[in-house]
Order: C-alpha cells, then structure tokens, then sequence
C-alpha cells in the first residue's frame, strides 16, 4: 500500500532530502555549539531553541536539586557556623530558588510575559553565574572554621553538585561549564588540603572531564535535535506537498522571517542560474523582482509579495519570472513556532512556461476555455503582463481588443443552449482565422479577447477590427438553421491607454461599452472622456441608491386626452428625480444609470406601487399608465405578484391601470414572457403597445388578444402631420386601420401642436398626448393642469 503517495510527490520527497542533506553539515562546529557563534542556517536557529527550551524544561529539576543540597549542607554545618551567616546564606538561597521559579512560571502561564522576555543565553548564563557563586560561600568563608568531617561533606556536596550540573545543564554548554568550572574551582582550591599530592592531581584530571562530558552530551543533544528536526521537516515538506498537491512541482524553496532565502533545491538553483550557495541569504522579493518592475504589471507577484507581507498563504500563483522570459508557478505557507511567532516560509514550484500553453497537464487545462480550445480569461491576463513586459524592455506595441457578440442572447433563448455552444465554438474558429497572428481568448460567455505584440497603427487596428466584425457577422450554418449574429469591439493600446493589465483591459472595457451604447455593430478606440463619464455615472449610481433610500425619486404624469373634446382619459407615470445638489436630474441621464446597474426591477416595482397609490385618489376616475421593462416582465410570476400586491394596497380597480411595453420584448419569443402578458390581462390590468412601427412590430402577438391599445411614436406623429409626407402618413393611417380590425385603441404620441391634434383626430386617432395637452406634471398639480387643458367639445378638423 502506497498511502496515497504518487510518483511525482515521491520524486518531489527526495528532492526534499536532497536538499536538507546536501545544506546541512555532518556536525555543528566547536564554535557554533559553544554559542561562540551564530547559527548559520534556518535549522541551526532551531537547533539552538531547542537548546534554550531543554533547560528551561529542566529548570525546575535544578533549582529542587540545588536547593535540597542547600538545605543538607545548612544542616551539616548547623552549630559549626555563626548561625545568622548561615540563615544570611539560605536565605539568599531561596530567594534566588523562588525567583527563578517563578520567572518559569510566568513563562509557562502567560504568554505575553514569554513574548516580550523570552529564554535565551542573554537571560539563562548570569542566572547561573549567581547560582554557582552561591555555592563558593561555603568554601571559601567557612571551610577552614569547619571540623574535617564537615569539610568532606562540603566538598562532597560540590562535587555532586558540579557532576550533576554536566548532565542537567549540558543542553548549553556555556551554562553547563561556568557552574561546573566555578564549583569544581572552588572546591579543588580546598581539597588539596584535604589528601596527599595525587588528590590535587586528580582533581585537575575530573573537571576536566566533566567539561568533556558536558562537550559530549552538548553534541549527543544537538544531534538527536537536529535529526529529530530534519525528520519533522520532510514530513512537513510531505504534508506540503501533498496540501498543495503539487505532484508535478520540481522546486522546494525555504525562506526566513526577514523574508531571504534560507535554502532552495538544486532545481531552483538552476532555474536562476546561480549556486544554491549564492541563492542563499539573499532576498527574496529583490531575486523575484530585481527591477522593481514586475509587481507593478503582474497581478500574481502582487499577490506573492501581499501573502508574504501579511503572512498568508498563496497557492499555485503564476509569474513572469526572468524578465518576463519564463512563467513560474509558486506556492508557499508560513512557518510558526510553539509560541506562534512566524519562523519563516517553505513552499514549491515550477516552471510553466511550456505547459501553459500546450500539454494536457492541469496547468494547461486550468488556462484554456474547454469548449471553444482558447485560452480563457486567466491565460489572457498573463498574456497581456507579458507583453507589456515586452514592451518595456524593447518597445513593442501591444494592444487589447475586447468582441462582444451582438444577439447571441437571442440564439440561446430561442434555439437552445446546445445551439448556442455550437455558435460560440465557430466564431472561435473564425478569429483564429482572421486573427491568426494575435492570441485569441474567451473571456466566458460571449465576450472574447485578442492580444496583439509588436507595433500596430491605429489604421491597423482598425483595419483589423473592421474584418473581425465583418467576419463574425456573416451568416452562420448550424444543424439546419441559418444563424446572424454580429459583434462589438472595444480597443485599448499601451502605453496611452494604460501601463498595466488591470488598466489596459479597464480602457478596452469602457470602449466597448461605448461601442455597445453607440449601437453596436461597430468599434471604437478607448478615450479619455469614457473613464470620466464612467466615473459620473459611478458617481450616479451612488447619488441613485441613496436616492432610493432617502425618498429623493417621485412621479410626474403627463395627460391621455380623447381626440374628441380633450377630456382626460388617462394619465402615464413618468419617473422624476429631484437631487438635493444635482437639482432636478434629466430622466435621459439617470434611467440608463438604472438600467445598467441592474436597479430597474427595484425602481419599477417602485414606480407600480406608487402610481396605483396615487391613481386611486384621483377623483375623475381616469386611468393610469406605468411603463414595464423586459427585465420586469422576465421575472415573470414576481411581476404578476407585484402588480397585484399593488392594486390590493392601493384600492385601485385592475382596469384603470395600463402596463406600457416595448416590441422589444418579443424579439426573443419567449414563452415566459406570453405567459406574463397572459396572467397580467386575467386579473384585467389594460396592455399597452408603445412605440409601435419603430422595432420588431410583431403582429402575431396582436392577434392574441393580449394588448388593449397601440401608441404611435412621435416620429410618425410629427411627419404625418407635414405637407407632402405620404409615406409617414400611410403608415399611420395602416397602423390605424389595423387597430380597427383588432378593436384596440390607439394613442398618438408628441402632440405638441394643434395641427398635429387635428391631423391625428382626424385620421381616426381616439387618443392624444403631448406637450400640447400638458406637460408631466406632479401629483399636487394635477387639478390644476387637468382644468387648463379641458376645454368644451370641439370639431378635431376645426381645432
């Protein structure tokens, strides 16, 4: 059983051993293990923590141990000694004993105190200095005043003392032999007296191999730590890998708290074209960015150098790497201690500067659309960082085109998704075509992206952009169905229109919405004045929302009157917004605000709630219209329960409202929305057609019984009522005569003159509006308004 292991996390195991062998020696040197000096690498330090901590572990151990001696030494002497110098000398003692314990105590309890004063051989050696002077008082103030049992016993108990000392404070050598070279110093001065010559021989020989032992027992213990430690990490490099699953990484790389590579693998060496030797110690951001320059164009080495700011993990980010001559992945997790201080970073990598682009390995995958084989908006992100790197080093041209489909809402509503994939791979297939030297990408839906190198006139681009658009709009083949799209195209070129990827593909964004809003169908360059009118409209949109909020937005209503005696018949809502800086806002300036910040359903629902509310107090009993969105009428049930919510609030009868809707909304043929118009006139709300003739002029939606009324558009109104325009006047007179056969009413819009009334009436219009009857006008103005425009019944041809 494997438990899991593949063969490239296994490859990617060995290269992690290689690595912690090949940078650690066979033993730490005399110098490093006598604290003499630093450690010189990331598990040195760890080593020598380790040694701090093993003491302090064994703190309480020694100050027992001392302390007992202490206390049988005192009593041995008791009787031999003056007795305050003796209570003077345990006092001390103790008090030393207790202050030590509970410097560890704290330490253990509050982690606060263990931050702000942690062990270290700063804090470890003069406690012990004291310690081992408090054990040459005896010796030398009161061995000579002692009986020679007494002084056997004192120099027994140092002995003991200096022997113990090896073993339990040989975690630090330097503690280890100042205690032991202090007591065995002083006994050794009193033991000579004691025996013949050979004792001050040997007493020589003994410390000297205690300070062996303690040498001895310093390396056993750095080594096992040290083995101990290289095992944790190539189980931590195991659990790294296996939790980035980085089964195709080639790199391990390590790297300090103060950010400097503290090792890498042989293949990362290589990668950079230096030693592993020379790699070390330097800083990491200043190897991945010498220039400065990259983090300022590559989103990914922006977001490596954030994680390493704020100590975060990252995974799998790709960056240009060599000055934009290669593409590496990284992935790297921060490293914490017991005490959760940050103790460096570890990670992974690899080169993808091939794989990328071509292969069948996840990172291919991950950087192509897998529909259509382009590559997908991530591919062309670093695409474009790598151009504009280009450009900076030799000046090549780059540039971003952004290709909106126009339409293609319409296949897939109408002819099913299936069809619409089909669609969507064969359009990628002809910008390969047409486009074959820049690199072309989906950016998802059907929106798609070219990045082109090298230098392009603006003639060029739009030369360029004049064959897409007339390749994309030919006729397209699926299945059995003849499919006519079109396309949209925003450009943006560096340096003018933006120095990074975000502000690149910003400009070109804002050039194919003006493209779109021109029309479509076309393309435009990006200007300056798109990013100010889109930083007005953010500027609205926020102005908008608060007005929603703050009760800032009302309804105006402008007069339906018969074509026969100008009485009113009904009255349409029009939405006003009056801004406490702004003034009043043109409603041509803030509904396309609405539209396009997704508030129309919120707005609408709105406008319905309110005009039913108002309507109900009218007291002439006229009727109220109030305009619907398609993306109102798409919600379909939610529309039906908002029109009814607002008549059951309000009071107001279902047949004196009246729904406007555009022909716009039959374009996609959908079965929801029939199903909408269907509900709305069962509850006998009133369905309006406005601005019939200017678009789709279905009129096999007629012929279902949904609408009870036609609006003429006032472009028909104003020409039909002008000597000699035939034309115009047909129309209105087909439009008029077909609502006779289907037994709607019909209301003519933009009367502004008393001419255009008595043409529309006498044509056989029933029914007017327009400035000539009255502007939109507020609810308290209503009256007002209403008598000023009412006049007797008069001949509409004599008017």
């Amino acid at each position: 059983m494997t438990w899991g292991y593949t063969s490239d996390v296994a490859e990617g195991v060995t290269g992690a051993s290689d690595m912690l062998e090949a940078e650690r020696p066979d033993r730490i040197s005399l110098a490093e293990l006598l604290f003499l000096a630093p450690p010189h690498d990331a598990v040195g330090h760890q080593v020598r923590q380790g040694q701090v901590e093993a003491l302090v572990r064994l703190v309480p151990l020694t100050i027992s141990v001392n302390l007992s001696a202490a206390f049988v030494l005192a009593i041995c002497l008791q009787g031999n000694v003056p007795g305050l110098q003796l209570a003077g000398w345990l006092g001390a003692f103790i008090a030393f004993c207790a202050a030590r314990m509970w410097r560890i105590y704290r330490l253990r309890r509050d982690p606060a105190y263990a931050a702000a004063r942690p062990p270290s051989i700063r804090t470890i050696l003069p406690p012990i200095a004291i310690l081992s002077l408090l054990w040459v008082v005896p010796v030398l103030v009161w061995f000579d005043t002692v009986p020679p049992y007494d002084q056997v016993m004192v120099i027994l108990v140092l002995f003991g003392m200096a022997s113990g000392a090896s073993v339990t404070l040989s975690a630090i050598p330097p503690a280890a032999l100042i205690y032991v070279g202090t007591v065995t110093a002083a006994g050794m001065t009193k033991a000579t007296a004691l025996g013949p010559l050979t004792v001050a021989l040997l007493l020589p020989l003994f410390a000297g191999l205690l300070a062996y032992a303690i040498v001895w027992n310093a390396r056993q213990f750095t080594g096992h730590l040290a083995a101990t430690l290289a095992l944790q990490e190539k189980a931590e490099l195991i659990t790294l890998l296996r939790e980035f699953d980085a089964s195709g990484s080639e790199w391990l790389w390590e790297l300090s708290p103060d950010l400097t590579i503290s090792r890498v693998s042989s293949g990362l060496a290589d990668a950079l074209g230096q030693r592993a030797a020379d790699v070390v110690g330097r800083d990491a951001r200043a190897m991945l960015d010498p220039l400065g320059r990259v983090s300022s164009l590559s989103t990914g080495m922006r977001t490596i150098l954030d994680a390493l700011r704020d100590g975060r993990p990252f995974r799998d980010v790709a960056i240009p790497a060599l000055g934009g001559r290669a593409w590496w992945s990284l992935s790297g997790k921060p490293q914490f201690d017991a005490a959760g201080q940050l103790r460096g970073w570890r990670g992974v990598g690899s080169d993808i500067t091939a794989s990328r682009l071509t292969g069948h390995d996840s990172i291919t995958v991950a950087r192509h659309d897998l529909m259509t084989g382009l590559a997908n908006r991530l591919l062309i992100r670093e695409l474009l960082e790598e151009a504009l790197l280009r450009r900076r080093s030799n000046r090549s041209g780059c540039a971003l085109m952004l290709v909106d489909l126009d339409r293609f809402k319409l296949v897939n509503d109408t002819l099913g998704h299936e069809v619409g994939d089909e669609l969507l791979c064969e359009v990628a297939r002809r910008l390969k075509l047409v486009a074959a030297g820049p690199r072309v990408g989906r950016l998802g839906g059907d929106e798609f992206a070219l990045v082109l190198t090298g230098l392009h006139s603006r003639e060029d681009l739009a030369q360029l952009a004049e064959e897409v658009i007339r390749r994309l709009s030919a006729p397209y083949r699926i299945g059995l169905a003849e499919l006519n799209i079109g396309a949209t195209i925003g450009i943006a070129v560096a340096p003018v229109d933006g120095l990074t990827q975000e502000a690149l593909t910003r400009s070109a964004d804002l050039a194919l919405y003006s493209a779109k809003r021109a029309g479509r169908g076309g393309f435009h360059f990006y200007a300056p004045w798109m990013a100010e009118q889109a930083a007005a409209n953010r500027a609205l949109e926020s102005d908008l929302r608060s007005a929603l909020k703050d009760g800032q937005l009302s309804l105006a209503y402008q007069p339906i009157v018969d074509s026969a005696d100008h009485h009113v018949i009904a009255r349409e809502a029009l939405l006003r917004w009056t801004h406490p800086v702004r003034g009043d806002v043109p409603p041509d300036l803030f509904v396309p605000v609405i539209e396009d910040a997704g508030l129309i359903g919120q707005v609408g629902n709105w406008v319905l709630r309110e005009a039913c509310r108002e309507a109900a107090a009218w007291s002439d009993g006229a009727r109220v219209a109030v305009n619907v969105s398609s993306a109102q009428l798409a919600a379909g049930p939610l529309l039906v329960g908002h029109v009814m919510h607002a008549l059951g609030q309000s009071g107001l009868s279902a047949e004196r409202l009246e729904l406007e809707v555009t022909e716009s909304i039959f374009l996609a043929d959908d079965s929801t929305t029939r199903a909408t118009l269907e509900q709305l006139c069962a509850i006998g709300v009133r369905l309006v057609l406005d601005d019939f003739g200017m678009g789709y002029s279905n009129y096999a939606c007629l012929g279902h019984g949904h609408f009870s009324k036609l609006k003429i558009d006032r472009s028909f109104t104003a020409a039909a009522a002008l000597p000699g325009r035939k034309a115009e006047r047909a129309i209105v007179e087909s439009i008029l005569t077909l609502a006779r056969g289907l037994e709607l009413d019909v209301t003519a819009e933009g009367i502004e003159t008393a001419e255009q009334a008595r043409v529309m009436a006498a044509l056989g219009c029933g029914q007017l509006q327009g400035f000539l009857f009255g502007r939109p006008t507020i609810p308290d103005d209503l009256g007002q308004a209403d008598r000023r425009h009412r006049g007797p019944r008069t001949n509409p041809r004599a008017a």
